[in-house]
């Protein structure tokens, strides 16, 4: 389901970039914007932190699109 139009999209407030040196992010619906470009990101997928370095072509999406939170399933021998 899609958020409303009149609420806008959603940003989260991730401190101040420049004095952070380990970025940590715990909402997955976050939306990637143009001055997190070449920054290294620590999302967290419901068991550990998953490092992300965001590149030109992740702007505008949001940072759960990017990391998984299920693992696959292995079948036994």
């Amino acid at each position: 389901m899609s958020r409303s139009l009149f609420k806008g999209p959603v940003i989260g407030e991730l401190f101040n970039l420049k004095n952070e040196k380990k970025i940590k992010i715990l909402n997955k619906s976050f939306i990637i914007l143009p001055e997190y470009l070449n920054k290294t990101v620590f999302i967290y997928n419901g068991k550990k932190q998953i490092k992300l370095t965001i590149q030109e072509n992740m702007i505008g999406y949001k940072f759960g699109e990017f990391i998984h939170t299920r693992v696959r399933y292995k079948y036994k021998k």
